[in-house]
């Protein structure tokens, strides 16, 4: 038997940092809920202007990041790689709590039909969505992220970033300076164009006509909108184009049409938009739902995720840092989504006269079709949130426009959450961290998001409006014109309304089954082109126009990278859309005249 000599008494040991890292601190709770609120409002602007939104994750990432750079002093202990990542959950929960909640989408389309609900109400109804999705991600985290390792993009993305920004400092602090340059710039440019006093017009008009049909009156023109202008820059020349080209469709063949027709009494944006709303809720259907039917093997996949979310039990000795929250949120999943049906059955029935019974139906539609849309989330980084609760919306037609629109935006908000939860999960796999931590991130975020997205909801409506050329809100159009569809069928529908959207349902399955090919990358989008449709044309030549500009940057400056000019756009979104909100403030306060 050996034995290990003692060390002589005359040397002492060398101290070792055996301490935890830190990682649910108060610092990156509060910094990612102050960041969220931001992104929160700001996203219940962009959602309402042009239907889609910043999740916010990657932005979040690098503000934190930049925050406790910059300010040193914040703390005795250096911000962690750990804390960011929980920065940046509590941030994207927050900012996506606009779709959950459904103030982008079904509840003004139930206020253009003339149903409001109170705040608190819609404020209770979006958290009890969110804490349902939030279980339901939870539920699915070993499976998909851990077991079958699925890409998830942008959740990969943003711990890729994270893991980056604390290993090269000097290009985290470079694109975290784009972000920031592009917010104050967009901020101004939107102050000066909203506020006071108004040095940049909203729109510059191309002079001419079309059929008789003046391109003013036809929304045909350059919007200074840098939210749309960064928007192009996200998205790129092919889908930036196909908005142009969907826009054109709209706006210089069709609308002239109608008004020379006399289908629609006049050329405005909200005259037109009601009739147009046909062929491209048709093209975006098309373009949303083929790609998830013709992969039915994900379809299969998805079924197989149900079995085991069944099979699911709590126990066993798992790895402390990658399946801790597993055993608990299974033995917490069946009381939350009891308390979370709880909330929306008395919220339903109270509020909105849905009733208890039809209330569960949803959930539980809502619950598969997450599963669903998680998997297509953690393949293609797509969510399907829109498209889950347009089938929803259909499948509960038989309760009536509001109810139908109600069942639909539980599912969306549903699915919304889900992605989301697996986003952050993804994160924290690839950056080391605690599930269980991320967890209770994300929860709070939601709290967050839910209590500022239902007041900025309001407060923009009532300055901005509904259906407007400056907030034409296209997604909440596309949600009324559905339920108006379902309740009275094609017989209620607008003079030629009815083959115009055959036409766009045919196309748009003709270019999603050419878009398989190898060739199918130079088609445009028909989900894109739908979207144009019910945006003034304004809308979409900005877009395009950033979309250029971007490649222009690029070949000029070959040492521009993409994720210095993705940093730059976010901080253009970022800034409008917060300025959006302060100008609704100070107009509805009276402030500003």
């Amino acid at each position: 038997m050996s034995v290990a000599a003692p060390a002589p008494a005359a040397v002492e040991p060398t101290p070792v940092e055996t301490s935890p890292p830190l990682e649910l601190t108060a610092r990156a709770l509060v910094v990612g809920g102050v960041i969220g609120a931001v992104l929160a409002a700001g996203n219940v602007y962009t959602g309402l202007k042009i239907s889609m939104i910043d999740g916010g994750s990657i932005t979040a990432a690098l503000v934190g990041f930049m925050l406790f750079a910059t300010f040193t002093r914040l703390a005795r202990r250096p911000y962690s790689a750990l804390e960011n990542n929980v920065t940046q959950t509590v941030a994207a929960s927050a900012a996506i709590m606009g779709y959950a909640a459904g103030v982008g989408g079904p509840v003004p389309a139930m206020a253009l039909m003339g149903s409001n609900f109170p705040g608190w109400a819609l404020c209770l109804w979006g958290l009890a969505i969110a804490g349902a999705g939030i279980v339901a991600g939870t539920l699915l985290r070993r499976k998909l992220v851990d077991v079958e390792a699925l890409p998830f993009p942008t959740g990969n993305a943003t711990g890729a970033l994270i893991g980056t920004i604390f290993a090269a400092r000097a290009s985290a602090l470079r694109r975290a300076r784009f972000l920031f340059g592009g917010a104050v710039l967009a901020a101004a440019v939107t102050w000066l164009r909203d506020g006071r006093p108004q040095l940049i017009p909203q729109v510059t008009a191309l002079g001419g006509a079309v059929g008789g049909v003046s391109l003013a009156a036809l929304t045909v023109g350059m919007s200074w909108s840098p939210l749309l202008l960064s928007t192009g820059v996200m998205m790129g020349l092919r889908a930036a184009t196909s908005l142009a080209l969907g826009a054109a469709v709209a706006w210089l063949g069709l609308a002239p049409w109608l008004v020379r027709t006399h289908v629609v009494a006049d050329a405005s944006f909200a005259a037109c938009a009601g009739w147009l709303v046909w062929p491209g809720l048709s093209l975006l259907l098309a373009g949303s739902f083929l790609p998830l039917i013709l992969d039915w093997r994900s379809m299969v996949r998805a079924a197989s995720d149900l079995g085991s979310l069944v099979r699911q039990r709590a126990g066993g000795k798992t790895d402390p840092r990658r399946s801790a929250p597993v055993g608990g949120a299974t033995r917490l999943a069946v009381p939350a989504l009891l308390l979370s049906f709880a909330v929306i059955a008395v919220i339903g029935k109270a509020v909105f006269g849905f009733h208890p019974a039809a209330a569960l139906a949803a959930l539980l539609v809502a619950l598969i079709l997450a599963v669903v849309s998680s998997r297509a989330t953690g393949e293609t980084d797509l969510a399907p949130v829109g498209q889950v609760g347009t089938l929803t919306q259909i499948v509960f037609s038989g309760f009536g426009p509001i109810l139908s629109i109600l069942a639909g935006a539980v599912s969306m908000g549903t699915s919304t959450q889900a992605a989301q939860t697996l986003w952050a999960f993804k994160a924290g796999q690839r950056v080391g961290g605690s599930p269980r931590a991320q967890l209770m991130a994300q929860l709070l975020g939601a709290l967050v998001g839910g209590i500022v997205v239902v007041p900025v909801y309001l407060v923009i409506v009532k300055a901005y409006g509904i259906g407007t050329e400056s907030l034409p809100a296209p997604s909440a159009i596309s949600w009324r014109a559905t339920a108006e569809a379902v309740r009275g069928g094609f017989s209620s529908l607008p003079a030629h309304a009815a083959m115009a959207g055959a036409i766009g349902l045919g196309l748009g399955v003709a270019l999603s089954l050419a878009a398989r090919r190898p060739w199918g990358s130079v088609l445009p989008s028909p989900a894109a082109m739908g979207i144009a449709m019910v945006m003034p044309a304004s809308l979409s030549l900005a877009a395009l126009a950033g979309a250029v500009l971007a490649a222009l940057a690029r070949r000029a400056r070959p040492s521009l990278d993409q994720e210095s000019l993705t940093s730059l756009a976010a901080g253009g979104i970022a800034g409008e859309s917060v300025m959006g909100v302060i100008i609704a403030i100070l107009v509805v306060t009276g402030i500003l005249k």
